[in-house]
């Protein structure tokens, strides 16, 4: 976001002006510039208790001064209500109050920008953030974070998938916007991802809190191997046991006796790509191992292991004709 984004969208939310996803952007920078927006509003009520003094005359108060510089006697300076003089003196107080406001919204926004890192179509992009907390981002997701992760809590947003190894420290809680949920650690692995219009935290290290930003005290606590999903205001919680949880970025594929369906589910969320089966597969099973392996080639080797053929659409992937036959390969 450049600075003049901040700065509008700071002179609407003092205005009341913000719509809801702009709000949210405000959010993060208030929480992460906690003291510059409090020293913002301090202005502001400054402003609004010095912007008029009613019985203040200008002329008379110049000739006062002017007879003082001059040796003259000091006349009698007369106390008059001038609407005129409200709308002058309002003018400055305003005129130095942006002035103020936004050297003040440029300062901090120039030493503590908003930082946005995306991955594009390739998956395992590593941000190492100032805390030295390592992010590691899938294919087509977003980070965004202040530059200098300050305040009481370290704050970042997340649109997509990531792996995130959190530095230790239990005096700045470590915080996940991810969708309608937030998930917050003190230090710990876990992987977050926001697809499909819900948010699914897996635990490998640690305690991770899975909670929803629209229901309030909806939450729950998850421990090394547990997968909490958070869909429609309703927590679920499970155990993973599964390798290919972290297939995405460990580059493995480790399948033993898996039924042909829970396959294809763990391709499509490796690889981001729909893939259809167009008959009745569930005797299906396969036994089998890939590494740093496209999907094209690993589809090419169980073309070769059951017998079948697929067809690359633009959207998904179809496989048919499926002769099933099991395959023990390791």
């Amino acid at each position: 976001m450049q600075n003049q984004d901040i700065n509008s969208l700071l002179a609407k939310h003092f205005n009341g002006e913000l719509l809801p996803e702009q709000n949210v952007v405000v959010e993060e920078w208030i929480r992460s510039n906690p003291q510059e927006y409090s020293r913002l509003k301090s202005l502001i009520a400054k402003a609004e208790q010095t912007v008029y003094n009613p019985d203040c005359n200008l002329d008379d108060a110049w000739q006062n001064i002017d007879a003082q510089i001059r040796g003259k006697q000091t006349p009698t300076v007369k106390l008059v209500k001038s609407a005129g003089q409200r709308s002058w003196w309002m003018s400055i107080a305003a005129s130095l109050f942006l002035i103020t406001s936004f050297a003040l919204i440029y300062y901090s926004s120039y030493y503590n920008p908003l930082i946005t890192v995306s991955s594009g179509n390739f998956a395992n992009k590593q941000v190492t953030l100032p805390d030295g907390s390592l992010v590691t981002l899938n294919a087509n997701s977003t980070l965004k974070y202040f530059k200098l992760l300050s305040g009481d809590k370290r704050q970042v947003r997340l649109e997509g998938e990531a792996f995130f190894e959190v530095t230790k420290n239990p005096a700045r809680p470590f915080v996940i916007d991810a969708g309608k949920g937030q998930v917050k650690v003190l230090g710990t692995s876990f992987n977050v991802n926001t697809a499909e219009a819900q948010v699914e935290v897996t635990v490998r290290t640690g305690k991770v809190q899975l909670s929803s930003t629209e229901k309030r005290g909806l939450a729950i606590t998850l421990l090394p191997g547990n997968r909490g999903t958070l869909h429609n205001d309703q927590l679920q919680k499970d155990t993973v046991t599964s390798e290919n949880e972290y297939a995405w970025k460990t580059g493995m594929l480790v399948f033993r006796k898996e039924k042909l369906s829970s396959l294809v589910k763990v391709l499509e969320n490796t690889y981001h790509r729909k893939i259809i089966l167009d008959n009745n597969a569930t005797s299906c099973a396969v036994t089998a191992t890939f590494k740093n392996q496209a999907l094209e080639s690993v589809l090419e080797e169980l073309k070769l292991i059951l017998k079948f053929n697929y067809e690359v659409k633009k959207d998904y992937i179809l496989i048919h004709n499926l002769a099933c036959e099991n395959d023990n390969r390791e």
